[in-house]
């Protein structure tokens, strides 16, 4: 089966609207679970179509201080613990530390995204 490239393209932010839109109706248990599947789906798929269309490939020897499956998925963790942090608990200090947790995952993303989109360059 085939998708139309748009439908393809944005399918992981799909899944990341759904998860949102199930977390925002309730707090049972099968909608967490539910939310956290969605969540998932989304995750796994951006880093597998990070990791085959990135310019700047990596050297299969160079070893990485944390592996490299914890490393791709740090950010979307992050991301994770922030809006559960925020829904859950009503403390401003515990919130705001949940906000900076989410503001450093998206950091995170964006200068991946800006340095896997160009090749290595010489300088």
């Amino acid at each position: 089966m085939k998708l139309a490239k748009p439908i393809y393209e944005s399918l992981p932010y799909i899944y990341f609207f759904m998860s949102g839109y199930l977390l925002s109706l309730d707090n049972s248990l099968v909608l967490i679970f539910s939310a956290a599947l969605f969540y998932t789906a989304g995750c796994v798929t951006l880093v597998t179509r990070s990791s085959h269309r990135r310019l700047d490939k990596q050297i299969e020897s160079i070893k990485h201080a944390i592996p490299e499956l914890i490393y791709e998925y740090k950010p979307y963790v992050f991301g994770a613990i922030a809006i559960f942090t925020l829904m859950l608990t009503k403390n401003a200090y515990i919130q705001f530390a949940a906000f900076t947790l989410g503001v450093v995952a998206l950091r995170i993303l964006l200068f991946r995204h800006n340095n896997r989109c160009r090749p290595k360059a010489l300088f």
